[in-house]
């Protein structure tokens, strides 16, 4: 378990090496820390399932690591025709985050919060598919659609964790700060893409989302 944490650290350490290469355009750095720092966060979540833990969890939350490592890959080489395989891998990671979550129904508590969830998500779409149709690339409105929707899942399925009482508040609130902030980098990916260019995109994609990713890593650790 204390090495499971222990690798979660090595991972920040190659976080933040590959946020150095994106902010000074060191691409062969990029190259290893982007993936070995995913990489790090699912070899630190396998090892904490030596002790006890959530086995449901687990058991969806390895594949949606590993999914992720794929996806990062794709978007990784920055090439036309690999965004939609990146696009395809984190949606199906994100499948797995839900699943993950939800071993029974959310508390009808947790319904509450489908409600800024859902408007927060046809926001995104809608400013997504303006400029999808400016850019004159339709073909991916309704695989972004299907994304957003999934997205929106994920965020809503931790948030509901706060209702759960089989999760304890530290646990939920690692879970939360994991899912917004990934939510929030794969918002700015999708905007700076097909809507409009912001300064330092990449960087603040990549930060938000690698700590995103370890919040839920370590709401899985803390499962013991």
């Amino acid at each position: 378990m204390i090495l499971g944490y222990g690798v979660l650290v090595v991972a920040i350490v190659f976080a933040a090496g590959d946020w150095l290469a994106v902010a000074h355009g060191r691409r062969r750095m990029e190259y290893v820390c982007k993936p070995a720092a995913m990489l790090s966060i699912m070899i630190g979540a396998w090892l904490g399932t030596r002790g006890s833990h959530d086995v449901w969890q687990v058991r969806f939350f390895l594949p949606g690591f590993a999914l992720s490592l794929a996806g990062d890959v794709f978007l990784m080489l920055r090439k036309k025709r690999t965004f939609l395989p990146g696009l395809v891998a984190f949606l199906l990671a994100h499948v797995c985050y839900v699943i993950g979550f939800n071993l029974t129904l959310p508390p009808g508590r947790a319904l509450l919060i489908l409600i800024p969830v859902a408007g927060v998500g046809v926001i995104l779409f809608r400013g997504l598919a303006q400029g999808l149709r400016e850019r004159r690339e339709e073909r991916m409105i309704a695989p972004v659609a299907v994304y957003s929707l999934v997205l929106s899942g994920t965020l809503f399925s931790a948030w509901a964790t706060l209702f759960r009482p089989d999760w304890g508040v530290l646990r939920a609130l690692f879970a939360v700060v994991g899912a917004s902030l990934f939510f929030v980098s794969d918002a700015m990916l999708a905007w700076d893409r097909f809507v409009r260019s912001f300064p330092r995109a990449r960087l603040w994609v990549h930060m938000t989302y690698h700590v995103g990713q370890i919040g839920l890593a370590a709401s899985l650790l803390m499962s013991v």
